[in-house]
């Protein structure tokens, strides 16, 4: 009797105008949002590739002709701009996506997007993401919001449940049925996208794309579970398919505009940090501190003779300026990543910014992707790091007394760039995606469980007549 049920809804919602009109809306926003994302992509691309070119030669040149400057400069890393970006930008244009670092440390990071325009970086891109949290979470609860509301004004509510069937094989019936209907959009439209990116040849279908892609759709799938068990939460709720309709759109409004942009209200109001300002200040009475009370000669520079007794106070100086900065900024990004992950935590009421975040773990972007090449970075620094005291050790012309930020006490020898260490990012691998994932696949679940638990009281009590 279930599998009836479920072929009947279907059938209904498939000859229904809003499946009709929702389709085309579905398949359209999936072609042209992938070929806006792919020519965005391209852009990007080129940027990024011109700025990878430069870094690389810069550092080539500092190699080949003095390795102590390669360890001292500060340079910054341009994260790779991600192939899978037409399935979820992951707001990455609000994220930093620049480390600056040395040999000696990985400094802080920023956001650089080059933009021709910055105001553009305002707008969101219609991936797959924003089309099923924005038009087919809204579609989920168009074909929801009058399942038993609107069939008991017809009359047809009391005369399916006239048949041998269970209040409960109807609401789940009719809740399963939303879904597939859902899911069938959902793949034809991931279909169009995927064709539009076969042709254009910029991006390359591989086993790990797919299994993305097969993740995303894992996500999107609980998501409609959950937005079709609030559409029908509000459907059993009233006798009257307008006042549902009303409902839906208020959890509308509060899960896609209220809480999500509420986040930043709860971060200063709940989870506040002290301030970028705040911290440079006490950068600076660090090192007022320290060179009020450094020996006399400290500041003593002969940049011609790196055996000057005096580079080493220097050198020791500067060092402390560094681990005094490190002392104090290391504290605050720990905070500020507290901060952000809070937040994100009070965002969950909302089925919107869950599947958000599950998109994010599904793509291996975001918040994850950045989280993880900061971690990355700091191996790679000290692994740079080791490669340049070990050529220090071995150059009898070094006096060997470092200095984080000048070359005046180190080895100044040139080295082939063949043999120095390069980063190599690396994406989130299945386990860094499956961690970050499954505290909103959980709590995505148990909201899905509590809607329809509640949906199934409210309904086992409704007025039929």
């Amino acid at each position: 009797m279930l599998k009836a049920v479920i072929l009947r809804e279907i059938q209904n919602h498939l000859f229904n105008l809003r499946f009709q009109i929702g389709i085309l809306v579905v398949v359209s926003a999936f072609a042209i949002g992938t070929i806006s994302s792919l020519k965005g992509q391209e852009h990007r691309m080129l940027q990024y590739t011109d700025f990878e070119s430069q870094f690389r030669e810069n550092m080539r040149e500092q190699a080949e002709s003095n390795v102590g400057r390669l360890a001292v400069d500060k340079r910054i890393y341009l994260m790779k701009p991600r192939q899978n970006s037409f399935i979820a930008d992951c707001k990455e244009t609000y994220l930093p996506n620049v480390i600056e670092f040395s040999a000696w440390e990985v400094s802080t990071f920023m956001n650089k997007r080059g933009s021709a325009n910055p105001f553009l970086n305002k707008f969101q891109e219609m991936n797959w993401t924003f089309i099923v949290t924005v038009i087919m979470g809204f579609l989920v609860l168009l074909f929801t919001f009058d399942s038993v509301s609107g069939e008991k004004e017809a009359g047809t509510l009391s005369l399916t449940l006239s048949n041998p069937l269970s209040r409960g094989t109807v609401l789940f019936g009719k809740w399963v049925a939303t879904v597939l209907t859902t899911m069938i959009m959902l793949v034809l439209g991931i279909l169009i996208s995927m064709l539009v990116v076969t042709i254009s040849g910029q991006t390359v279908l591989t086993a790990g794309l797919i299994l993305e892609i097969v993740g995303f759709i894992l996500f999107a799938f609980i998501f409609f579970l959950n937005m079709a068990a609030i559409g029908l939460l509000a459907s059993v709720m009233t006798r009257s398919a307008n006042v549902s309709l009303l409902i839906c759109l208020s959890a509308w409004l509060l899960f896609a505009v209220i809480i999500p942009n509420s986040a930043t209200f709860a971060a200063k109001r709940f989870f506040s940090i002290v301030s970028s300002q705040a911290v440079d200040e006490r950068v600076d009475q660090a090192y007022d501190d320290l060179n009020n009370n450094a020996p006399e000669g400290s500041w003593s520079y002969r940049g011609s003779d790196p055996f000057y007794p005096r580079h080493e106070l220097r050198a020791d100086l500067m060092m402390k300026r560094m681990e005094a900065r490190q002392r104090i900024l290391k504290p605050h990004i720990q905070e500020m990543f507290r901060q952000f992950e809070r937040t994100r935590m009070a965002t969950v009421a909302s089925p919107i910014c869950l599947f958000e975040y599950l998109s994010e773990s599904a793509v291996g972007g975001g918040y994850t992707r950045f989280r993880k090449t900061w971690d990355d970075m700091h191996l790679y620094q000290a692994r740079l790091l080791q490669y340049f005291k070990d050529l220090d050790a071995a150059d009898d012309d070094s006096p060997h007394w470092y200095n984080p930020v000048e070359d005046i006490s180190t080895t100044r020898k040139p080295v082939p760039f063949s043999s120095v260490p390069l980063f190599q990012e690396t994406a989130p691998d299945i386990s860094n995606r499956i961690d970050a994932a499954l505290i909103y696949v959980l709590v995505c679940v148990l909201y899905t469980v509590i809607l329809f638990a509640l949906s199934f009281v409210v309904f086992i009590r409704y007025d039929v007549r």
